[in-house]
């Protein structure tokens, strides 16, 4: 089956973070867009979220350029199986809802379409075998705020195409993204497995009393975090030494978390209702804090963060196309 290279009519499924992003980068980025969302009633609120989320990023990013191209809202899936090249889902994390899904929209896969998974971690092999489209079926891995996070991790399953992976790739290019290839369909792809071990090690010292978790966070945020954005892991043990790196960890690792599960402090969090802020409470009292301001707070350092990533580096501006209209490849079926 021949796999559409160059998509030009988009899909996208669920309209939360993950499906509005995604729908406002793609219409914003010349593409044709259906955002399919089954509660009506919700869509009308999307809509106004998305020209919110629009104004608020030509306000922030004047620079940008964008080509509009059209946008419709659709509750049910009978546009997107008639037009779409392209599925984007951001539905619920759940590996049986995401592969009815791909049942759902077959007519799009028995086209040449390719089949988009938002998925964080779960596992794009079986997804795809049990889709009956492996070929076609790929993680795109999009990072919260998905509006301003660059980076996609996209993701080929042990059935995908060489094809669909250099297609997903280029489309993810076109709508000012920065896609890496993971090269293994492993739980949680790269940056999770990096995340989730910080967030291991991080409960242990405050469950052994080591320090508070406003002095956690502070040492995350006023070392190591500050020097993350311009110097990864990897190459700051290169600049550390490889022969100290080995040194630390031979005294360091074995007193690291290594627990194959939940922390005993996280399963009686949990279990105590302690969700954070969802129930005003969890490593610290929410109704004492503001969490909108936090967040905004953190979108505004993305944005100081990618506005020096763009003057250095030159790199699109998030969601936005410096090309003029009439550039985007022709649709092209390999």
């Amino acid at each position: 089956m021949a796999i559409i290279s160059s998509p030009r009519t988009i899909g996208v499924c669920g309209i939360g973070q993950i499906g509005l992003a995604l729908g406002l980068a793609c219409w914003r980025s010349g593409y044709r867009v259906w955002l399919h969302g089954r509660n009506p009633q919700k869509l009308d609120k999307a809509r106004q979220d998305l020209q919110k989320m629009d104004r608020w990023l030509a306000s922030e990013f004047p620079e940008m350029q964008p080509t509009y191209g059209e946008l419709d809202y659709t509750p049910d899936l009978a546009p997107l199986i008639r037009e779409a090249d392209l599925v984007v889902e951001g539905i619920a994390e759940d590996l049986a809802a995401k592969v009815k899904l791909w049942h759902a929209l077959k007519d799009v896969a028995l086209r040449g379409g390719i089949l988009c998974s938002s998925t964080s971690g779960l596992s794009i092999s079986e997804m795809g075998r049990q889709s009956g489209f492996p070929a076609q079926v790929i993680g795109t891995h999009f990072w919260n705020p998905p509006h301003l996070m660059p980076l996609v991790e996209v993701v080929a399953g042990q059935g995908t195409a060489p094809e669909t992976v250099e297609a997903t790739m280029q489309f993810c290019r076109s709508i000012g993204k920065d896609p890496v290839r993971v090269n293994a369909d492993v739980p949680g792809f790269i940056g999770n497995r990096m995340l989730h071990a910080i967030f291991r090690e991080a409960i242990e010292i405050v469950a052994q009393g080591v320090a508070s978790a406003e002095d956690v966070d502070k040492v995350a945020r006023m070392t190591f975090g500050l020097r993350l954005p311009v110097v990864g892991p990897l190459e700051n043990m290169d600049l550390v030494g490889l022969d100290l790196i080995q040194t630390i960890h031979k005294y360091l690792l074995a007193d690291l978390a290594a627990n194959r599960g939940p922390s005993p402090l996280l399963d009686r969090m949990v279990e105590d209702s302690r969700l954070g802020m969802k129930t005003k409470v969890g490593f610290y009292d929410w109704k004492k804090r503001d969490p909108a301001a936090l967040i905004e707070a953190r979108d505004q350092q993305i944005v100081r963060e990618l506005k020096r990533i763009i003057r250095e580096a030159h790199l699109q501006v998030p969601n936005g196309n410096k090309q003029s209209k009439g550039t985007r490849p022709p649709m092209d079926v390999e």
